[in-house]
């Protein structure tokens, strides 16, 4: 039963990673953070300028949100703060796409899971 447990735990990790995709190449050359909003809830919006793969197929990615519990949020608002401040170019690797209720709950955009500087 425990390995049957354990194989099931994997293979959900693996299922629910593959559909996570790159909003940005991982080799450059990134994307400038144009805006930062904080959301009442904690979570964070980054308006993002250049070139983006979008292999998520979000409806759009001329934003980004970050979500209020992911673990290292506040790592994440530390980082585009700073990239903001010096014009240091960012990266995103995305968990889905979706949509929130500020925004008026029409225009889905990539969820960030990962995020790096260049």
């Amino acid at each position: 039963m425990k390995k049957i447990l354990i194989g099931f735990f994997i293979a959900l990790t693996m299922s629910s990673s593959a559909q996570a995709k790159y909003v940005t190449s991982l080799a450059g050359p990134g994307v400038e953070i144009t805006r930062v909003f904080i959301h009442q809830s904690g979570a964070i919006s980054l308006y993002i300028s250049g070139e983006t793969l979008n292999l998520d197929n979000c409806s759009s990615t001329f934003r980004v949100y970050i979500p209020q519990d992911l673990p290292s949020k506040d790592a994440m608002l530390s980082v585009a703060l700073a990239a903001k401040a010096t014009g240091q170019k960012v990266g995103f690797h995305s968990s889905r796409c979706g949509t929130t209720a500020f925004w008026g709950g029409t225009v889905d955009v990539p969820i960030i899971d990962n995020m790096w500087t260049f």
